[in-house]
């Protein structure tokens, strides 16, 4: 039986990168198999999430998507795999009164000052 270490890599998104397209490119570049978020810290300006259903209702997915436009957000967790194949991603964002907004990722988040993930 082989033994292998856990690899960590370090990525760091500048203003106006996307981080998830972003995320799925380091992947693919890297060839790196299972990856997943350990941690991750900095600021968003936009993001396109999609909700939880609420107990017995019958929402379609499209109805429960939500795009935060030009709105600044700090990252306060962001968890789930990465593939070109299609991640697994979601998020919390703190608004500056905060409050927070969260779920699966399933548009683009753009970075606002900074983002720094360790996979």
């Amino acid at each position: 039986m082989e033994r292998r270490g856990v690899k960590i890599y370090t990525v760091r998104f500048l203003p106006g990168q996307e981080l998830k397209s972003g995320l799925e490119d380091f992947v693919k570049q890297h060839q790196l198999q299972a990856p997943f978020i350990m941690t991750c810290v900095g600021s968003v300006q936009s993001a396109t999430l999609r909700f939880a259903t609420p107990a017995g209702e019958n929402t379609s997915k499209t109805e429960r998507v939500k795009s935060f436009d030009n709105e600044n957000f700090e990252i306060c967790s962001l968890v789930g795999t990465v593939s070109p194949m299609g991640s697994h991603l979601h998020i919390v964002l703190g608004r500056a009164d905060g409050s927070v907004v969260a779920g699966h990722v399933v548009g683009n988040v753009t970075v606002q000052t900074t983002a720094e993930v360790v996979i």
